[in-house]
């Protein structure tokens, strides 16, 4: 499964946001983190910094609530 996390250049939030995608990610089998800038699909209309996509489908922007996230991925990895 792969999460992505687009990012601008000087974003303290697009920072945030990596670390604890880093650490909510950190051992867990079947998720891979990308980090992209967000030039890179603003031809997809997407403008805002950070966005976070699970498998190329919008999930977040700005900050990242750590425990639905969690709960997103468990339910992920539940097979639901």
């Amino acid at each position: 499964m792969d999460i992505t996390l687009f990012t601008t250049e000087n974003c303290s939030s697009c920072k945030r946001v990596e670390t604890q995608l880093k650490k909510l990610l950190n051992g867990r089998n079947g998720f891979v983190l990308h980090i992209e800038n967000i030039k890179n699909i603003r031809s997809k209309g997407v403008i805002i910094a950070p966005a976070v996509f699970i498998d190329e489908e919008l999930y977040s922007y700005g900050d990242l609530n750590e425990e639905r996230f969690l709960e997103t991925l468990n339910f992920i990895s539940s097979g639901n």
